[in-house]
C-alpha cells in the first residue's frame, strides 16, 4: 500500500481491522459456554462447495497440531498462508518435490478448516485469518487438552 494522504483513509481502514482482530482474540479467553456446544459442529463432516470434508478430531496429534499452529500469535494481526503452516508443521524441505506434496497437503488441511468454519481466506491474497467463532473453539480446546483430570472433574461437579 502507498503511503501517500491520498490513501490515508484505506491504511486506517486496514489498521482499524488488524486492531479489531487483536482485541478479539483477547476477548476470547472468557467464554461461559460448554465446550460441548462449541465443538459439536466440528465433529461431524460437513460440505463445502457439495463436496465432502472430513470431521476434525481435536484429540489426534495432527489436527491438534494444525489447530495450535493457526492460532498462534504471531498470525493475528496479518493472518497466515500456507508456507507458514508448511514451515511451522513440517520444517524446511530441501527437496523440491518434497515441498510441493507437503504444500499440497496443507491445502487439504486448510480446505479442511474453511469447510468448518474455522479460518476465511482474505481477498486476493494468499492469506488466511482465523474467524471469531475459530477462535473460542481453538481456545476451548487448547484448554480442554491442557487441563488435568481433577480440575476437569471439579468443573463438572
Amino acid at each position: 500500500m502507498r503511503k501517500a494522504v491520498a490513501d490515508l483513509h484505506r491504511l486506517a481502514e486496514v489498521s482499524q481491522a488488524a486492531n479489531n482482530r487483536y482485541l478479539g482474540a483477547l476477548a476470547v479467553v472468557d467464554l461461559p459456554v460448554p465446550v460441548k456446544s462449541l465443538v459439536q459442529d466440528i465433529l461431524k463432516p460437513t460440505l463445502l462447495n457439495e463436496r465432502r470434508v472430513r470431521a476434525i478430531n481435536p484429540w489426534s496429534e495432527n489436527d491438534a497440531n494444525l489447530l495450535e499452529s493457526v492460532m498462534r500469535g504471531e498470525f493475528t494481526i496479518n493472518g497466515f498462508r500456507n508456507r507458514n503452516l508448511r514451515q511451522i508443521l513440517f520444517g524446511i524441505s530441501q527437496d523440491p518435490q518434497e515441498g510441493k506434496k507437503r504444500s499440497a497437503q496443507i491445502s487439504r488441511k486448510l480446505r479442511m478448516l474453511r469447510a468448518h468454519g474455522i479460518i476465511k481466506k482474505v481477498a486476493h491474497t494468499h492469506r488466511y485469518h482465523v474467524t471469531e467463532k475459530g477462535r473460542s473453539i481453538i481456545s476451548a480446546l487448547m484448554a480442554a487438552r491442557n487441563a488435568n483430570a481433577n480440575q476437569l472433574t471439579k468443573l463438572a461437579a
